[in-house]
């Protein structure tokens, strides 16, 4: 072989050489530092530092609308499942027929605060079975549903089922705080878990949904302490404040009277002392907070999402504060060292889907169509809801 011949080959090797090792390194990760790689184990941008030392990021997609899996069916409508075997009640008198029309001959007569299984949805018509085994029509718009069976991703703490909440001026309610005011909580065959009974009209249900959607997709969730209120407990609870109010009753508190009397507020703006929209079932108590992590749980034939850790963001107030101190204050630099964002974010999700907002209670936000349906029933809310005969959802 020539010695030119030989400087060919020679330099062909060369360059193929260095080709392979290039395509060697190309294949080795960079040195991470230890600091870089605890930064990207817990999901935190360095250039986007989180500043609330409480926050945890989450770890998941928070975008709730589920992409195509072949193995799961999300119900696809304007809850998180069906109502069909979800528990609903007769919120004022109502007439069970044969047929879905007024004009139909009645099968039954059901008293306020009956419950039932839904069997079937045919406009604005359910077909439902009460414990007693009776089947027959119901007009939806005149009745309350089991939030939980519908919108189970909301976490629900129902404060007067289990210890109530309620103070003035941080003062306990004799008689009210720390109580079980009315039992609201069983196991639910539906979700297969214990679970709290919270009625709330079928119009709010759909509205419902709609804020919890807006807050799942900022990674926040509503939490619920309170939609259906008797009206005994309404009536107990503004009685115990008004003991308060008053110099000559035994349970005068000299603090509780003069925060209430010496600012632009009345009692009723604090607890109603009549019928409150709480006893329509068309106004809620919420907070709301921040999802650490979510479950893919599963209901009969459908698939849902549940929440499962979630983290407190600051308050106003503690919740059911009745008092000037449960007052929204304006959002600007001073209050957002102890208020967190997520309150305000929580009043723009109730607003843009037809909630008001109740100025003297940040926690309170009425669903406007559903007061409006509820007056016109001549709801009162005299009734209890202690049980639940909800089933799993069937196609």
């Amino acid at each position: 072989m020539s010695d030119t011949l030989k400087g060919i080959v020679i330099a062909l090797i060369a360059v193929i050489a260095l080709i392979a090792l290039l395509i060697w390194i190309s294949t080795l990760e960079p040195a991470v530092t230890t600091t870089e790689r605890e930064r990207r184990e817990a999901h935190v941008v360095s250039e986007d530092p989180i500043e609330d030392p409480d926050y945890n990021e989450p770890v998941f997609d928070l975008g709730y609308v589920v992409e195509e899996m072949s193995e799961h069916v999300f119900y696809d409508g304007s809850l998180e499942l069906p109502v069909v075997g979800a528990t609903g009640w007769t919120a004022t008198n109502a007439t069970l027929r044969e047929e879905a029309r007024t004009s139909a001959d009645r099968v039954a007569y059901l008293s306020s605060g009956e419950a039932f299984t839904i069997l079937i949805e045919d406009g604005d018509w359910w077909y439902v079975r009460v414990p007693n085994g009776t089947d027959g029509w119901l007009e939806s718009n005149r009745c309350l549903i089991n939030l939980p069976d519908v919108l189970p991703s909301i976490i629900y703490s129902i404060s007067n089922a289990y210890s109530s909440m309620f103070h003035s001026s941080g003062y306990p309610l004799p008689g009210i705080t720390y109580e079980e005011l009315y039992s609201a909580y069983s196991h639910n065959d539906r979700l297969d878990r214990g679970e709290f009974i919270v009625p709330g009209m079928y119009s709010l249900a759909k509205a419902l949904y709609e804020v919890q959607q807006l807050a799942l997709a900022n990674g926040e969730t509503l939490i619920i302490y309170e939609v259906f209120r008797p009206r005994d407990t309404q009536r107990a609870v503004a009685a115990a404040l008004n003991r308060m109010m008053d110099f000559n009753d035994e349970e005068y508190n000299e603090t509780v009277e003069r925060a209430i009397t010496n600012s632009r507020w009345t009692v009723g703006n604090f607890i109603s002392q009549g019928r409150s929209n709480h006893q329509l079932g068309a106004a809620l108590d919420s907070s709301i907070g921040l999802v650490n992590d979510r479950e893919l749980m599963q209901s009969g034939d459908y698939s849902y999402f549940q929440v499962t850790r979630h983290t407190r963001i600051g308050e106003p107030t503690p919740m059911h504060e009745l008092s000037p101190r449960a007052v929204l204050p304006p959002k600007n630099a001073a209050t957002m060292n102890d208020i967190g964002e997520s309150i305000w974010n929580m009043k723009s999700y109730f607003e843009r889907v037809g909630f008001t907002a109740l100025p003297s209670e940040w926690w309170h936000f009425n669903h406007t169509a559903s007061v409006r349906s509820g007056s016109s029933a001549g709801m009162i809310g005299d009734f209890f809801t202690p049980e639940v005969f909800s089933v799993p959802p069937t196609r």
